[in-house]
């Protein structure tokens, strides 16, 4: 491990990251919120002289051949990359008075993660520079400080392409061009493109600017932070609910297949298995949850729930976007499903838990993964009764090999293990268990939202700091795909051979 230059990077990234405070100057100048303009400025000097530090004391010892940044300086650049700047994302909040240290570092790690869970109880009283934060690091965070790091950091050669596909939110490496700074232009492009053009569309509809901006940063990141109390559902708008969906759909797509899009083949998207296979989940979740809304479902003698029951326009309308926004792993509810069926309550966890396309901004376990992991339980169970029988797993016309088999049944171990260690972790703290697993399911797979205390209408406010801390590393786990931060806890990744 190349200690020295591995702090040099990190000092370079912050200082760029010092900077992005600056914007919200603006916000602060246009809405007359004088009071907060003494604490950006002390954020930006905080996190620029510690950049600066980080400089200064490696200067010339960081000198090396950029051959030498390889997989283990690439990874802790990535996770502690993600922790520092997520720490120090809560200054704004924290400086301002407006929440406390572990609430600010809590709504930094859920914005930047994608998450959209808040600890914010009553939003529209919020500063409206912050709300503006809050949305800005969605968008920051939507494409992966990926970005960040190699436009700050333009001299990482191999170790760049090693931070691309370190992280989760980068396109399948088919779609990735040999230079890296041409893919993160062709990245930026599609991103900041469709969050423009879903910024029009809904200021044509009734949005106001601000608010405009601030859902547009958050859909196309799949994060959910909305300046609303009551999210998107506080518009009650047909078309601004339409135009949601599409957006969040866009949002949980690989991003590689706009780059075909863009270069004029539109069959590309039907001819990728990963998103026939994520568009029929989707169609087909609407379809049953539906029905199940209209109150077609079973009901239990001894269970007193009552649930809420919609007419066949009201059902369609309600389930179609919150089926999209859970899956996505967006969080915007327009509904308060938690009063739903328990069939449809847990299928929307699930949901949840499948998570939108690798090379989305969804989270997740990603629905290459969930295909080619059924593709293999079908292979095995037919082993059983023709044992002699060899078969191979094929996908999109080419051959799954054994090392991406044995690479998917190793993250879904390792994915289940986290999730039943972290549920556990919050019942230890006290939390009911319905309220641990979704809490769990959320901050794993970058949702928002959970079920119970934590509900489409609830917030966060109420878990316990021990419990906030907990959610804080399943966010950041999740978003990283656990691998690149669970390696930051094994001696041997910072020994130097």
């Amino acid at each position: 491990m190349n200690f020295f230059q591995l702090i040099n990077y990190l000092g370079r990234l912050l200082i760029g990251y010092a900077f992005v405070f600056l914007l919200l100057l603006a916000p602060a100048t246009i809405y007359q919120e004088i009071d907060i303009i003494p604490h950006i400025f002390e954020s930006f000097v905080y996190v620029f002289l510690i950049g600066v530090l980080g400089i200064v004391s490696t200067f010339r010892k960081s000198k090396v051949e950029e051959e030498s940044f390889l997989i283990k300086e690439s990874l802790a650049l990535v996770g502690l990359g993600w922790i520092l700047i997520t720490f120090f994302g809560s200054f704004p909040f924290y400086l301002s008075g407006h929440l406390s240290l572990m609430d600010a570092i809590f709504e930094s790690v859920s914005g930047f993660t994608t998450t959209g869970s808040t600890v914010v109880k009553d939003i529209e009283a919020f500063p409206k520079t912050l709300l503006f934060w809050r949305a800005f690091t969605h968008f920051l965070g939507g494409m992966g400080i990926v970005v960040i790091f190699i436009a700050v950091l333009p001299y990482l050669g191999a170790g760049g392409r090693l931070l691309l596909k370190s992280e989760s939110s980068v396109p399948d490496i088919k779609f990735i061009r040999p230079r890296v700074k041409e893919t993160l232009k062709q990245l930026l492009l599609v991103y900041i493109s469709l969050t423009t053009i879903q910024c029009v569309l809904l200021m044509i509809f009734g949005m106001s600017l601000f608010d405009a901006v601030c859902h547009a940063f958050a859909t196309l990141a799949s994060g959910g932070f909305s300046t609303r109390q009551m999210s998107i559902g506080a518009y009650n708008s047909l078309p601004i609910e339409i135009i949601t969906i599409f957006f969040m759909l866009c949002a949980g797509t690989n991003f590689g297949l706009f780059f075909l899009l863009y270069q004029r083949n539109i069959r590309a998207f039907f001819q990728n298995v990963e998103w026939r296979a994520y568009i029929s989940i989707w169609f087909f979740s609407i379809v049953f949850l539906t029905i199940c809304v209209m109150g077609y479902h079973g009901t239990f003698s001894l269970d007193k729930s009552e649930f809420l029951h919609y007419s066949f326009g009201k059902a369609l309308r309600s389930v179609s976007f919150t089926v999209t926004s859970l899956m996505t792993n967006t969080g915007f509810t327009t509904e308060d499903y938690d009063l739903w069926p328990h069939f449809a309550r847990w299928s929307l966890v699930i949901l949840m838990i499948i998570g939108g396309s690798a090379g989305s901004t969804s989270g997740g376990l990603k629905i290459i993964r969930v295909v080619v992991l059924f593709k293999f339980l079908l292979n095995r169970i037919q082993s059983i009764f023709q044992p002699r029988v060899i078969r191979a797993i094929h996908l999109g016309g080419q051959v799954i090999d054994d090392d991406i088999q044995r690479s998917v049944l190793s993250y879904f171990a390792l994915y289940v293990s986290v999730f039943i260690m972290g549920s556990l972790a919050l019942c230890w703290i006290g939390l009911p268990i319905v309220t641990s697993i979704s809490s769990v399911a959320s901050a794993l797979n970058g949702c928002g939202p959970g079920l119970e205390h934590v509900g489409g209408f609830e917030d966060f406010s109420t878990i316990p700091i021990l419990g906030k801390g907990v959610l804080c590393m399943l966010m950041l786990m999740g978003r990283l795909e656990i691998y690149a931060m669970l390696v930051l806890f094994f001696p041997s990744f910072w020994r130097s051979k």
